[in-house]
């Protein structure tokens, strides 16, 4: 699987995760419902964020290795 490919997978996991938080959320409404977004949401948006930005970065290096070998 290419860097991309495991992109578009993170990518379609983090959309999933937070739609199902969507539907949670209109059900669990309190103080620690809020408290677990702020927690552990927001620090997977980070770190999703962040790993999104590493995969584009290492599909560029792949690419300019493999053109390399060529």
């Amino acid at each position: 699987m290419s860097a991309l490919g495991s992109k578009g997978l993170l990518t379609l996991a983090t959309r999933q995760l937070l739609a199902r938080w969507d539907e949670t959320r209109h059900s669990w409404r309190d103080r620690k419902a809020d408290e677990f977004e702020s927690l552990y949401l927001a620090e997977i948006r980070n770190e999703v964020n962040s790993a999104m930005k590493v995969l584009e970065d290492l599909d560029h290096l792949l690419e300019k290795i493999h053109a390399d070998c060529d």
